[in-house]
């Protein structure tokens, strides 16, 4: 390319969206992209729009198609030679398909070719043809000097891709495909490396991270990767998401028990506590089973902050079946939830299943776990006030230049007075107040 084109990527969804946003960007700007963050108006500054796309959700969809409208009246009213793209999880569920109703759209990138987009934007450049690139096999995951992250102390880290349950709500195994791990000593090799650029923490993802080696005969477990990725020499703070109550065994509990710096939060979703609708998701376990699991795991580390996912109003679901639910939240009392609404998604094999639960009786449901819920969060928050925590400091709070904003073994946010020199630092915060899930504190001194 004679000039720079200008490039901007919107990225929705989890965070493996956001890791591979991050490698396009690395690899675009390698290529002589100019890379352009967000404006007051990304479509005019930019030469090439991407959207990096989730599928997991109705409401992510919807986003993204309000997203495409927008820019096809924006290229034929202002900007005909604007470049929109499409990557991630639609365009491997829907593919070309999206051509017909986008006549506008100029290419679709699939989860497994990032590295090609370059590549793809230049084709479409020069010939203005649509342009389709998806692959279904091998490992969508891109290890890279060139992976533009971002400023902070927080790095993602995907160890693995797909998933090979199959409940019968999720896209993933159709949009990832099934699991494939990074070898343990790439992981490793990678870890040290941005432990060794100053990253202070590290965060592991995959669909069902906790089956991490499964498919590489001789490979260390997950349990066994935290214990190696434990003795990297720099790093403060490891997390990873997002696991499996079948993968949860004594095994990870204990490793994360004798960790220095495997993080004291667990997300671990029930997604309901009926066991008939356990059965219809085909979740392969049933409450009693996942609250066995969590009592032992709490026996043997008492301090941890466990976090869960439930959907609301899945096909068939009575009343009988969301006051098991509601049982179960404050039976279990989670630290916190992410609750959701049911909503179908082709390609699923739940989509062949009535969804018979009327919208608003999702949303009385909705509102009552979060009131449930919220409840038992502030209840747990205000336990903590008096006590001292050891926070990895982050980031100058966007609210006040005068705050800082760190995080917890637990991973639990904590706004307290200081300067930007304490930024990737580890100190001791005595606990104050709490504002709604934000904890409130003063710096007591530096942890040793």
């Amino acid at each position: 390319m004679n000039t720079k084109l200008k490039l901007h990527i919107r990225t929705f969804g989890c965070q493996m969206n956001f890791y591979d946003s991050d490698v396009a960007l690395g690899a675009l700007e390698n290529a002589g992209f100019e890379i352009i963050k967000e404006t007051a108006h990304p479509y005019e500054d930019s030469d090439v729009f991407i959207l990096n796309t989730c599928s997991v959700r109705e409401h992510a969809e919807t986003r993204v198609y309000g997203h495409l409208y927008e820019l096809r009246d924006f290229k034929a009213e202002k900007k005909p030679d604007l470049i929109v793209g499409l990557m991630g999880c639609m365009a491997e569920e829907h593919k070309e398909k999206l051509f017909k109703k986008f006549p506008h759209l100029d290419f679709l990138c699939g989860t497994r070719n990032i590295k090609e987009l370059p590549e793809i934007v230049e084709t479409v450049r020069k010939t203005r043809q649509q342009t389709a690139r998806i692959k279904k096999e091998g490992l969508g995951i891109e290890y890279s000097e060139l992976t533009k992250y971002g400023n902070g102390i927080n790095a993602w880290l995907p160890i693995m891709t797909g998933c090979n349950k199959v409940c019968t709500y999720c896209i993933v195994p159709t949009t990832r495909g099934p699991e494939v791990s990074m070898p343990a000593r790439e992981v490793y090799k990678e870890a040290s490396r941005l432990a060794e650029q100053g990253y202070k923490q590290i965060t592991l993802l995959g669909q069902n991270v906790n089956s991490y080696g499964k498919d590489l005969p001789g490979n260390p477990s997950f349990p066994e990767l935290l214990r190696m990725l434990d003795e990297i020499e720099g790093l403060e703070l490891i997390s990873f998401t997002t696991s499996h109550p079948e993968d949860a065994t004594e095994e990870l509990f204990l490793a994360m028990r004798d960790s220095k710096k495997v993080s004291r939060r667990f997300h671990l979703p029930l997604q309901s506590g009926s066991d008939a609708v356990l059965k219809r998701m085909k979740r392969l376990h049933r409450y009693a089973e996942f609250k066995a699991k969590v009592d032992r795991f709490r026996e043997l580390v008492p301090d941890i902050s466990l976090t869960t996912d439930i959907i609301v109003g899945f096909c068939g679901e009575t009343e009988e079946d969301f006051e098991a639910t509601k049982r179960a939240i404050k039976e279990i009392e989670f630290d916190g939830a992410y609750i959701f609404q049911y909503s179908p998604r082709p390609a699923t094999p739940a989509y062949k299943i009535k969804d018979d639960v009327p919208k608003e009786v999702k949303n009385r449901r909705n509102v009552e776990l979060l009131a449930i819920q919220d409840a038992i969060t502030k209840k747990h928050y205000e336990k903590l006030i008096g006590s001292s925590a050891e926070v990895l400091v982050d980031h100058i709070s966007r609210k006040d230049e005068h705050q800082m904003i760190g995080q917890t073994r637990h991973e639990r946010h904590v706004v307290f007075g200081g300067t930007s020199q304490l930024s990737g630092t580890t100190q001791t915060i005595q606990i104050k107040s709490v504002r709604n899930k934000t904890l409130l504190g003063e710096l007591v001194s530096a942890a040793q």
